[in-house]
């Protein structure tokens, strides 16, 4: 229950707080979504960490689904899909070294980002202009956090990987 009721925090703040001057959002539950990912691949039991980060992409998404009225779900899909794609993709590496959470995070956010599109745009999206507005702003903003989020979170998480 307190993990739910933090994410939910979480992207409260993500949402009202951490928008930028051009309209979107810093993503952190995405950030962190994926940091609790690599932890968890890299712990000791490399599928309980798993099915934990999964369980923090649902409920992080089903969070700013409700907060920001989209489609129930969407955000969920999205974050799971980035969630899945950066497992199956670093299961095999050493994700202590600081490289592998700025490439994750370079990783999941065009997913994340691609896959909110599609689901939440009505119209054929003009692919150039949002690529240009939308998906590298965003990408750029969300590697800033990648770094502390990951060493923060490890911190935090020590004892229950």
């Amino acid at each position: 229950m307190a993990r739910i009721a933090t994410l939910f925090g979480l992207a409260l703040v993500q949402v009202t707080l951490l928008t930028t001057p051009l309209g979107f959002a810093l993503p952190l539950v995405l950030v962190l979504v994926i940091c609790r990912t690599l932890l968890g691949v890299g712990a000791a039991f490399p599928d309980v960490g798993l099915s934990r980060a999964l369980r923090w992409a649902l409920y992080g998404g089903l969070a700013l689904d409700v907060l920001t009225a989209t489609a129930l779900g969407s955000h969920a899909l999205a974050l799971l899909l980035a969630t899945l794609a950066v497992a199956l993709l670093t299961r095999r590496l050493n994700v202590e070294r600081p490289i592998v959470p700025l490439l994750a995070v370079l990783l999941a956010t065009p997913i994340y980002e691609l896959t909110l599109a599609l689901l939440t745009q009505p119209r054929p999206i003009e692919w150039r202009s949002y690529t240009q507005v939308v998906l590298l702003p965003t990408v750029l903003v969300a590697m800033v956090p990648a770094l502390p989020s990951f060493f923060v979170l490890r911190r935090l998480l020590r004892g229950q990987l």
